[in-house]
């Protein structure tokens, strides 16, 4: 939507107010929502509504969690309808994220891939003790390969996992869980710059 002409006026102010609400996490994100989108909350709502809904929706995809309505409202002095609908319209011009389920079978895979590259670094030849959890069933082969070469029941031996690869490994998940958290326009938007 070029924003261009906002960029430099709404980028101390967004990093200010995300430190503010103790979301600095989400500052990159929400300036990338409020350039791609900002212009008509702007118009809409205001300028402190739009940039406040930038931070919302990027709290809110970045799992930080949203800021609390009436903490808006005090710290900042605006409607908090107003920054709701603010991030509503802005959340218009990006992709959804996707469904929970499967951010939450991402981040399972996540968890798993960081238990066993801790192991590898570590020096332990096996996984995580995982059996019967719900994290085992997120990465049955990362899990089967990195503890299967000390089980003598198994027909196929491997000579362990590589730290460097799954270094590798655990980046790509991470990519893919923020990719997913973000959706695809959002996640191009804050990659480009």
């Amino acid at each position: 939507m070029g924003q261009r002409h906002l960029e430099m006026d709404a980028e101390p102010s967004i990093d200010r107010a995300a430190r503010r609400l103790e979301a600095e996490s989400t500052a990159t994100i929400a300036r990338a929502v409020y350039d791609h989108a900002g212009e008509l909350a702007v118009l809409e709502y205001g300028q402190p509504a739009a940039m406040l809904g930038a931070i919302r929706l990027a709290a809110r995809r970045t799992g930080v969690g949203e800021p609390d309505r009436e903490r808006l409202a005090a710290e900042f002095d605006v409607d908090p309808d107003r920054v709701v609908a603010a991030d509503e319209l802005q959340s218009r011009y990006l992709t959804p994220p996707a469904d929970d389920d499967e951010i939450r079978r991402l981040r399972r895979r996540l968890i798993v891939a960081r238990e066993v590259l801790a192991a590898v670094e570590r020096g332990r030849g096996a996984g995580p003790e995982l059996p019967g959890s719900h994290l085992a069933d997120a990465a049955p082969f990362l899990l089967a390969r990195a503890s299967s070469h000390l089980d003598s029941r198994t027909d196929r031996e491997f000579p362990g996992l590589d730290a460097a690869a799954l270094r590798d490994h655990v980046e790509r998940l991470e990519a893919d869980l923020e990719f997913a958290r973000l959706g695809t326009k959002l996640y191009r938007l804050v990659h480009e710059e």
